[in-house]
């Protein structure tokens, strides 16, 4: 059945919307199945084996590790490489499929699914530090991780860069009066933006510093909303169970010359909400 996104967009194809993803699924097969040599299951997940394996591929589809669409190591795959029965390792691919996070395809295999619907919530970029002090809340960022390394496909392919350049990678939590509000986690391109790994980002934002150090503005954002489980290692940064709920936004950005400058996930635990306003074009 054709893709009726494709076909209201009227983009231009002489492959069929099915054959150009299995095609990408294939290409992606062999990259996920290598992941497992030498992988280890995480120890801080006190419960049965499947979550701890579910943990396991959470935490590769977080890090962009593995990609939308692309296709997760097989039942026997995870078996060999965990020494896991059967019934745990379909009991973990259940659960993941529950939250949404993956696909099931019979006789093909298991995919990271495309994730959720895209909303409008306004139409300017999203600073999360402008938007507390708007609000009149006193804020700390703690900086867990400021790194430059090659960056995964995806996040290259977002970006506009060849696969492997090297990107700073920036995790930060910011909390108000002690407590955790979000864990960011963003690639940005120091490649069109020098001077970005050299930032005190507890004391200044990624937007601010963005436009200083280009000396363009930032301009556009596009954002998507997906709902998901914290897993153990957002858990542990939100202060919040692994089980628990949160919103993630991610954001790709770009300064007025329409240079894509930072490829943003955001994670907010429960009791937080996105707020704007959406105008119907006539």
């Amino acid at each position: 059945m054709p893709n009726p996104r494709l076909d209201i967009l009227g983009r231009p194809s002489d492959v069929q919307p099915h054959k150009r993803q299995d095609r990408m699924r294939e290409g992606q097969r062999r990259s996920n199945s290598d992941d497992l040599v030498g992988a280890e299951l995480p120890q801080d997940v006190a419960g049965p084996l499947y979550e701890a394996l579910a943990d396991f591929i959470r935490g590769k589809v977080y890090a962009h590790q593995w990609s939308t669409n692309s296709r997760i190591p097989s039942e026997h795959e995870l078996m060999d490489a965990f020494g896991l029965s059967r019934g745990t390792v379909r009991r973990a691919i259940k659960v993941l499929v529950d939250e949404g996070l993956v696909i099931q395809e019979h006789g093909r295999g298991t995919f990271v699914s495309e994730g959720g619907l895209s909303h409008p919530s306004g139409v300017r970029p999203l600073s999360f530090a402008a938007s507390l002090r708007e609000q009149g809340k006193e804020f700390k960022t703690y900086v867990l991780c400021n790194q430059v390394m090659p960056a995964p496909l995806d996040i290259t392919n977002c970006l506009q860069l060849p696969q492997g350049t090297p990107l700073l990678f920036l995790r930060r939590v910011r909390t108000v009066e002690g407590a955790p509000v979000l864990c960011q986690e963003s690639w940005m391109n120091i490649v069109a933006c020098p001077g970005l790994d050299e930032v005190d980002y507890t004391r200044e934002s990624a937007f601010d510093a963005v436009e200083r150090c280009s000396g363009l503005r930032i301009v556009r954002s596009t954002m998507s909303y997906s709902a998901r489980i914290a897993g153990s290692e957002h858990g542990a940064y939100l202060r919040c169970d692994k089980n628990a709920p949160v919103m993630t936004v991610n954001q790709l950005i770009r300064v007025e010359d329409g240079t894509p400058i930072e490829r943003s996930v955001t994670w907010l635990p429960a009791g937080q909400a996105i707020v704007g306003d959406a105008v119907q074009s006539r």
